[in-house]
């Protein structure tokens, strides 16, 4: 339950006294735009706190447990079709963690970067730029304005050879849910030179507790960086006969299992790139949903894609490595997709193009926010707000094995049951590590269509259910599908539990955003 009104109260006086009242937010307007995402959500915050510093944060912790005040954290809220800045439970505030944006340590030599949550992809990327930096940051297809750290947290995917965003991050330093601070890693002892460098150090490595989890505030993290190529080259290939899925995905693995490829291997489908060529064809298909299959067939081949469409991303140490690893990609793919070519990138990575090779080589967009206007009726403007401007996202977020069966199996089931329930099957499969691929689905639609949000709404919960019947589980939730994730292993449950008493025992932060039983 949310704080009672004099509890609420009391905790608000304290927060001003901690933070000053000019980043102590409770003004309905304001509220109003934290509690906006692109799904039916009424559950608004209370207040919005603005802490500056790892002091003021721990402050904020502190105050809501003496109060009993949940506490929803976030970095910059951009965590689109997954509930943004939302809170889980209404009358929770929020605990904005936008003013903490310094780059604090940097390390061209040893490829790393040390930054606290509020630094964005775009900000980095900048900064890396501004040096003439010979690294790079891993970015993801999300909004340039998104935390660094908090995506990595979610365990978000991005682009280039580091493409496990979280398996790259080190050196946490975290506010606990009592005001006490931690590091992890060898960060925790006095005096090393290995902090930034080394993810576990002697003995329980406790990094992962604070990923998807509400055990902790993180306010500073290390992110590894890699080295620009020699000679990088991308590869675009697309696949026409979706029956031959299967010998593609078996290809593409044996490729990232030999470490020919070190990035991850996109594969979308049709649905999930015709939105960056253009909103939904009313006029063509007589205003029916969803795309009609003759109306899709022509979008496709006027766009020039395929049923199947990818990407294939080759760092070399020279110009000799980088044209072998494409002949060793040439020689598995070849035979297997409908059009293969290759694009050498800029001899000056720094000059990367964002809108072709950018992202893989660091550079971060915003292209991919326009999907999220796919059914809107009338073009989209900027700047893009999704969340204001009422577009319908959700996302489904699951772990497939590495091969084409399963690739098929799930690909046919999003088909059924997406289009079944009135939309457009947006799959991405995405190759991030060499054994599990993530299966990412995106529900697009117009939020003032009437009805339209209970739909949306009920074919996720449907094909949620059906992947995990299937038994693909979610590697991602957000606030829409949190009742929805299996229970799984009760003594696993159990052991999570008596973390979270024994971190939180006011059970304060992040109340039912992650999978805790109720306290």
């Amino acid at each position: 339950m949310s704080a009672s009104p004099p509890a609420l109260a009391a905790a608000l006086a304290a927060w001003r006294g901690a933070l000053g009242d000019a980043h102590v937010v409770t003004e309905p307007a304001a509220l109003a735009a934290l509690a906006a995402t692109t799904f039916a959500h009424d559950h608004g915050p209370a207040a919005r706190l603005c802490p500056a510093d790892r002091d003021q944060v721990a402050a904020c912790v502190r105050i809501a447990a003496d109060h009993g005040v949940g506490l929803h954290p976030i970095s910059r809220g951009r965590n689109l079709g997954y509930g943004s800045r939302a809170p889980l439970r209404p009358g929770d505030v929020v605990l904005d963690l936008y003013r903490l944006d310094r780059i604090i340590d940097f390390d061209e030599r040893m490829a790393h970067v040390t930054v606290e949550p509020g630094v964005t992809f775009r900000q980095l990327a900048d900064f890396l730029r501004t040096c003439r930096a010979r690294v790079f940051a891993g970015v993801t297809g999300g909004p340039a304005d998104a935390s660094v750290i908090a995506n990595a947290l979610e365990r978000g995917d991005g682009s280039g050879p580091l493409a496990d965003r979280f398996a790259h991050l080190c050196n946490l330093e975290v506010v606990l849910p009592t005001g006490e601070r931690i590091e992890t890693g060898f960060g925790r002892f006095a005096g090393t030179t290995v902090a930034p460098l080394g993810r576990w150090g002697a003995g329980p490595a406790l990094d992962g507790l604070f990923s998807q989890s509400g055990l902790g505030v993180v306010t500073r993290a290390t992110i590894w960086l890699t080295p620009y190529p020699r000679h990088f080259e991308l590869g675009f290939f697309t696949l026409d006969d979706p029956a031959r899925l299967p010998p593609l995905v078996d290809a593409l693995r044996r490729l990232k299992l030999a470490g020919v490829i070190s990035a991850t291997t996109p594969l979308w489908n049709d649905c999930k790139v015709l939105p960056l060529f253009g909103g939904y064809p009313w006029a063509a298909t007589g205003g029916v949903t969803p795309l009609p299959p003759a109306v899709r067939a022509e979008l496709r081949a006027r766009a020039g894609l395929g049923w199947w469409n990818g990407t294939v991303s080759l760092y070399g140490a020279s110009t000799r490595h980088g044209l072998a690893l494409r002949e060793l990609v040439t020689d598995a793919l070849g035979e297997r997709v409908s059009h293969l070519r290759f694009e050498r990138g800029p001899d000056e990575p720094l000059d990367a193009d964002p809108a072709r090779c950018g992202p893989a080589l660091g550079v971060p967009h915003d292209q991919n926010v326009v999907t999220a206007y796919w059914r809107k009726p009338a073009p989209p403007t900027p700047p893009l707000d999704p969340d204001a401007d009422r577009c319908g996202m959700l996302w489904l977020s699951h772990a497939v094995p590495f091969a084409g069966d399963h690739a098929a199996a799930v690909a046919d089931l999003v088909e059924d049951e997406v289009t079944a329930g009135g939309f457009e099957p947006a799959l991405a499969l995405l190759g991030v590590t060499e054994r599990v691929l993530y299966a990412v689905v995106s529900l697009t639609y117009d939020r003032d269509v009437a009805g339209e949000d209970a739909r949306a709404a009920a074919c996720h919960d449907r094909t949620f259910a059906r992947l995990v019947e299937r038994g693909y589980p979610p590697f991602r939730t957000g606030v829409q599908s949190q009742g929805l994730a299996p229970a799984g292993d009760p003594t696993y449950q159990r052991i999570v539990d008596a973390l979270a008493t024994t971190l939180d025992p006011a059970g304060v932060l992040a109340p039912g955003r992650y999978p805790f039983s109720p306290r």
